[in-house]
């Protein structure tokens, strides 16, 4: 048994089997293109931006369908920052001056926007760069295609009657907003914080996280059972079978008095 303690952000207890997702994040090699390629790259981002928003559209919808109007504000400011030429007219500039392929220019103005932010103080400018970390994965698989995630590649089916605990370094917005909500039942991440991304989707999911929990995704492996205490910020793994029966008694304790309240309303 291993407990490791972190922030909890959306409360209850979890109770299920671990998926641990990888990190999306890819290293673009700076690549330059022959000068009559110079005009083609420039249609090749401008179609990707397109792609993108259009698709960003879509998820802000179903998100807001299904998990609120906090979640979806999310993917808004992510349509905005695409829409922004402040943020696009410095990509376009690098293809024209350095002769870069579209997928650099993209990766560097993206990456340095998150360097900006990642040298501010406060949870605020943390979160924001989380939004362009995810806004780069996006435009970067319209124009170099999708690299295989452990999230679209795993089938997300409960094992043996148990839910699945999503294990991660962080997760995206787009990463959260897609998970199974009948089959998930819990988050537990590394990093973030009180006012990330992570518990606003979990909240509006209904159902028990913990972020900031150091070193947590260490000598983990997908199937081991895991519990999520979103009271005190505990994530246990592995848990013996005292602790496990002790959150199994918790656990239906809540529910019995979550019965309780609606009959009372």
């Amino acid at each position: 048994m291993r407990e490791v303690k972190g922030i909890a952000v959306s409360p209850g207890v979890a109770i299920g089997r671990v998926l641990v997702l990888d990190d999306q994040r890819r290293r673009v090699a700076r690549r330059t293109v022959a000068p009559e390629r110079v005009q083609e790259e420039k249609l090749r981002l401008d179609r990707a931006l397109k792609e993108s928003i259009s698709e960003l559209i879509d998820v802000r919808a179903k998100a807001h369908a299904e998990l609120g109007e906090e979640a979806a504000k999310i993917f808004a400011f992510h349509i905005g920052m695409l829409s922004d030429p402040s943020l696009t007219r410095p990509m376009l500039a690098m293809i024209e001056n350095e002769r870069v392929a579209a997928e650099y220019a993209v990766h560097a103005q993206l990456q340095q926007l998150a360097d900006r932010f990642m040298g501010l103080k406060g949870s605020a400018f943390a979160t924001k760069v989380d939004d362009v970390n995810d806004l780069s994965m996006r435009v970067l698989k319209h124009l170099v295609g999708e690299q295989e995630s452990r999230l679209a590649a795993a089938t997300l089916t409960p094992q043996a009657g148990e839910g699945v605990i999503v294990v991660a370094r962080d997760l995206t917005p787009s990463q959260a907003a897609a998970l199974h909500k009948r089959h998930v039942v819990g988050f537990a991440t590394e990093a973030g914080g009180k006012t990330g991304h992570t518990g606003i989707f979990a909240r509006a999911m209904g159902i028990p996280a913990v972020v900031g929990a150091s070193r947590l995704t260490e000598d983990v492996n997908d199937g081991e059972r895991a519990i999520i205490d979103g009271q005190t910020g505990l994530v246990i793994l592995n848990p013996d079978t005292p602790t496990l029966e002790r959150y199994q008694r918790i656990k239906e304790r809540d529910r019995l008095f979550r019965i309780k309240l609606e009959d009372l309303a």
